[in-house]
């Protein structure tokens, strides 16, 4: 029933009720399992809608795209698949046919719209389960501040998942350094877009890496970055670029770095490809898509933001496959579920950079580890990863004698 108009008529019927929770019996008579944890999600785009639930697809003939926004945006949450595990901490995945665009011109009844989320994912999980936010649903609610009372109202832990996200990219970055046999401490990266989760992403590394070079297109953000890296008195080396002043400098800083990592909320592509040095690698967790993938390949861009948890098992192909990797910020929900409150708590507002590094030793106890290595719906190679970092780098050390 997944991804199905039976199943949408039965969760419109859930959704409903005039109830705070169902029965665990009726729950799993409905479901198939009792979740320790939901992820609401939202359209990426216009065409994910009709990915996840084809039965709409007729919209698109009858209606034009403003008039198509609103109609969607009045349909009740779903649930897009389940998510079963070895550990026996299982999940569902809420899903919602809001887009982008929606959010940005009604952000009141958006927000409203995620309220009744959070309350239909109460009706269907176990009483304190944990709900967490993907993609946007973060960023329109004061990463979950704005809705913290909705969820501890109806016997919900919010999360606004950028824990796991920062999790997901740092093990990514580990198996990077690995594979062209560096240390963590010997990396030097390029952290592009410096909004909140870029100013995660470079607190955690900042003293573990050699350097950072911060790229933003706004000034004033780079420079709250910079000012705030620099005020730690750690060892690694912090510069940074304003990219759409110095294309000559940008260009020269990412010839010369490991890779790069961007991870923001924008429509507008932060990077050009003529921006990026033939050879470059950088993980984009950017939502919609903030770097261009490169159809020559010259450049490879990997999806970022995954995990894997062994063992895993979903309902629905999220563009990496029905196995066992999933969103970093679903792997949050995942851990919190996991670990009851023992060693992690969930993230409202900034990472709390001690609770990441307590989930960080919680994933290896859990069995999740960085996910594949993903372009769009392409797998890559470690291989060719380590053969396109080290041959530009050889070319700058060649250039530079």
């Amino acid at each position: 029933m997944w991804g199905s108009a039976g199943g949408y008529l039965r969760d419109l019927f859930v959704y409903l009720l005039p109830v705070k929770r169902l029965p665990s019996f009726l729950i799993r008579l409905l479901y198939g399992i009792e979740a320790d944890f939901a992820f609401l999600v939202h359209a990426r785009n216009y065409q994910d809608v009709f990915i996840s639930a084809p039965y709409l697809k007729p919209i698109k003939f009858f209606l034009r795209k403003p008039s198509a926004y609103q109609f969607l945006a009045s349909l009740g949450p779903f649930v897009v698949s389940r998510v079963r595990t070895s550990q026996g901490v299982h999940g569902i995945v809420v899903g919602r046919t809001l887009l982008p665009e929606f959010f940005l011109r009604n952000r009141k009844r958006s927000l409203l719209k995620l309220a009744e989320m959070i309350r239909f994912a109460s009706k269907i999980t176990k009483n304190g389960a944990v709900v967490g936010l993907g993609a946007w649903f973060s960023m329109f609610t004061k990463r979950g501040l704005a809705v913290q009372g909705i969820a501890k109202n109806v016997g919900l832990r919010l999360t606004n998942g950028h824990m796991g996200t920062l999790i997901s990219i740092y093990l990514t970055l580990e198996r990077i350094a690995s594979l062209i046999d560096v240390p963590l401490s010997g990396l030097h990266v390029a952290v592009i877009g410096t909004g909140k989760m870029g100013e995660n992403v470079a607190h955690a590394l900042n003293g573990k890496v050699a350097s950072l070079t911060l790229i933003d297109i706004q000034l004033t953000a780079l420079e709250k970055t910079r000012r705030a890296l620099l005020e730690r008195g750690e060892k690694t080396q912090i510069k940074a670029v304003l990219s759409e002043v110095d294309g000559r400098s940008l260009r020269e800083a990412l010839k010369e770095v490991h890779i790069g990592i961007c991870a923001t909320s924008t429509f507008r592509n932060l990077l050009k490809l003529r921006d990026m040095p033939s050879g470059f690698v950088a993980i984009d967790d950017s939502r919609p898509e903030a770097l261009p993938r490169d159809p020559r390949g010259e450049r490879i861009i990997l999806e970022g933001g995954l995990l894997k948890i062994k063992g895993a098992v979903q309902d629905y192909d999220y563009g990496f496959g029905e196995n066992e990797n999933v969103f970093g910020c679903l792997g949050e929900s995942f851990l919190l579920a996991y670990d009851g409150g023992k060693t992690i708590q969930p993230t409202l507002g900034r990472v709390d950079m001690l609770n990441f590094e307590r989930g960080l030793e919680l994933c290896r106890r859990a069995g999740v580890c960085e996910g594949d290595f993903k372009s769009s719906e392409i797998s890559v190679s470690g291989q060719l990863i380590k053969d396109s970092i080290l041959s530009r780098l050889n070319a700058v050390n060649n250039a530079n004698k």
